[in-house]
């Protein structure tokens, strides 16, 4: 009994001593590694593009901001505010889908502002699938028509080359492009991936953009 009675004071001396150790039975709070949580977590939106939905099926596009960052900004603020809803492909040949005029053939609807054209030699008409802005005229001096675009079916000569800026190119459903009909309307465009760090990098000129475009004529005529 004697020797029991001796042992209980050094058990507890060790209990003691252990709970004042980190990580053995303590309750110290500074001993737990910060939760991280999703405000610390960096996510990758994705390349900038647009899928353009037709009753044939969709395509995709991918935004060039490095090459053409005002005609990117442009393209988005106009698919934001639904303006490319419901219209037509009205311009179709063996070699482009053009869309973008409301008025269609019956006259030349316009937005109110112009926009100047940018060109990259990483951009050129050497394959299928480059989707460019419209000039306002036959002159490399023109501005361009910031509503209307097409998309190539085939490689173009150099002549389209530094002539219709581009801006985006097809990655993925060329084929839906090639098979669009004429008059063939879009049903929607969906944006995704960081297109607005695109807008934000150019917002004195949306802001001027949507002033012009809320003051323009109406779409249907």
């Amino acid at each position: 009994m004697s020797r029991t009675i001796k042992a209980i004071p050094a058990l507890a001396a060790l209990v003691a001593l252990l709970a004042a150790l980190p990580g053995c039975g303590g309750s110290d709070a500074t001993s737990t590694p910060p939760t991280e949580t999703a405000d610390t977590v960096e996510v990758d939106a994705g390349p900038p593009r647009a899928t353009i939905r037709v009753p044939g099926g969709e395509f995709t596009i991918e935004f060039r901001p490095e090459a053409a960052p005002v005609s990117c900004a442009n393209f988005i603020n106009l698919v934001r505010r639904g303006f490319y809803d419901g219209q037509a492909f009205y311009r179709h040949s063996r070699v482009i889908r053009q869309a973008g005029n409301p008025w269609g053939d019956s006259g030349r609807w316009d937005p109110g502002y112009r926009i100047s054209p940018e060109f990259s030699p990483d951009l050129r008409f050497d394959r299928a699938g480059m989707v460019a802005l419209v000039r306002e005229a036959d002159d490399v001096r023109a501005p361009v028509r910031p509503n209307e675009f097409f998309v190539t079916t085939k490689p173009q000569s150099e002549r389209f080359t530094f002539f219709y800026p581009v801006f985006a190119e097809v990655v993925e459903g060329q084929q839906v492009v090639d098979a669009i009909r004429p008059d063939e309307e879009i049903v929607a465009i969906e944006l995704s991936g960081d297109v607005d760090s695109i807008l934000e990098a150019q917002a004195d000129l949306v802001e001027e953009w949507n002033r012009r475009l809320d003051a323009a004529p109406p779409l249907a005529r």
